[in-house]
Order: structure tokens, then C-alpha cells, then sequence
């Protein structure tokens, strides 16, 4: 059990140079990282985090101001985007007229 311990205390060490190393590289910037685990390494960390938030596909922790997201392997669905179709706005005879002769020429 003190050994499991250990080495998720070492993960946090690590997780906090990673913070530490992106903070550097934007200082004035808000961090967000996330991680998509397979199902045991998520249990493994959902084990050690008793005191916080969980959800059932996600876990979110804060080092530092930075946003730590961990994410159950394929919870998560992407959203299709589907572009707007464009409809041409439908003119009237004298608009048209009217707009031919703005871009007209005068001699």
C-alpha cells in the first residue's frame, strides 16, 4: 500500500515539472492539459484523488493554476460540425436594376 503511494506522489511530482515547463513556455497564459487514460490508469488515479470532484468519465485537478483533465478513454463523443448552407438573398427587379447602376461607370 506505501508503495502504491509512492509512486503516485512521484506522478504528481512529475505532473508538476510538466505544469512548471508549459508555464514557462506561456507565461501569461492559462494552461489546460489533458490526458485520455485506458480504463485501469484511470481507476488508478480516480483511487487516489478522495477529496475532490469526480465524475464518472472525468477528473479535474489544479497544480499551479493549471487545469489538469483526466478522461476516460473513448467517454467522450466529437461533435460532427455541419457547415451553414448559404442561401443567396433573392432581389427584387429594381434592386438589381438599382445595383447594376451603382457600380456603372459614368462617362
Amino acid at each position: 500500500m506505501g508503495e502504491n503511494q509512492n509512486g503516485f506522489e512521484d506522478l504528481l511530482t512529475s505532473l508538476a515539472l510538466i505544469v512548471e515547463g508549459v508555464q514557462a513556455l506561456y507565461p501569461k497564459s492559462k494552461s489546460v492539459l489533458i490526458y485520455e487514460l485506458d480504463s485501469s490508469d484511470f481507476n488508478y488515479v480516480k483511487s487516489n484523488f478522495k477529496n475532490i470532484k469526480i465524475d464518472e468519465y472525468q477528473i479535474k485537478i489544479d497544480i499551479s493554476s493549471t487545469e489538469i483533465i483526466f478522461i476516460l478513454e473513448n467517454s467522450y463523443k466529437e461533435e460532427e460540425i455541419i457547415p451553414e448552407e448559404i442561401i443567396p438573398e433573392k432581389q427584387s427587379f429594381w434592386k438589381k436594376t438599382l445595383n447594376f447602376l451603382s457600380f456603372k461607370k459614368s462617362s
